[in-house]
């Protein structure tokens, strides 16, 4: 995938963090955010108290065959994913059919280290949670 970023693309530390006292770190790096919250061990992950948003947690997703989900909402609903798992590669899908017949070119897509990945037609936030199932 060409416009595919990988943890080898990222810098070794973030250029600017933002610490919300009660959720964590947002880490930024240069023009390109990457699409992550830290949540502290024991906080509250965030989404929860927007009725709004979505909160899915990764291991409750069940992937197609080639380990890939699409996710389908509203333009008026935001979707947190919980995890605990590294986040491998993101970006702009290239041209891709799913095993599923879905076709995802141009979405975002999030590729995770157990090999899952998923594409969305908008932004997803992604809170690692340590206590994340």
């Amino acid at each position: 995938m060409a416009n595919e970023k990988t943890v080898a693309d990222l810098p070794q530390a973030p250029v600017s963090a933002e610490a919300p006292a009660e959720h964590g770190l947002l880490l930024a790096s240069g023009s390109e955010k990457l699409p992550l919250v830290i949540v502290e061990p024991g906080a509250q992950a965030p989404g929860d108290e927007d009725p709004d948003s979505v909160l899915l947690q990764l291991g409750d997703l069940l992937p197609d065959s080639s380990g890939e989900v699409v996710l389908f909402m509203g333009e008026d609903v935001s979707v947190n994913l919980l995890t605990r798992e590294t986040i491998t590669g993101f970006g702009i899908a290239d041209p891709h059919v799913t095993a599923a017949g879905v076709d995802v070119t141009g979405l975002h897509f999030y590729s995770f280290e157990g090999g899952l990945t998923i594409y969305s037609a908008s932004d997803i936030l992604i809170i690692n949670d340590p206590n994340a199932a």
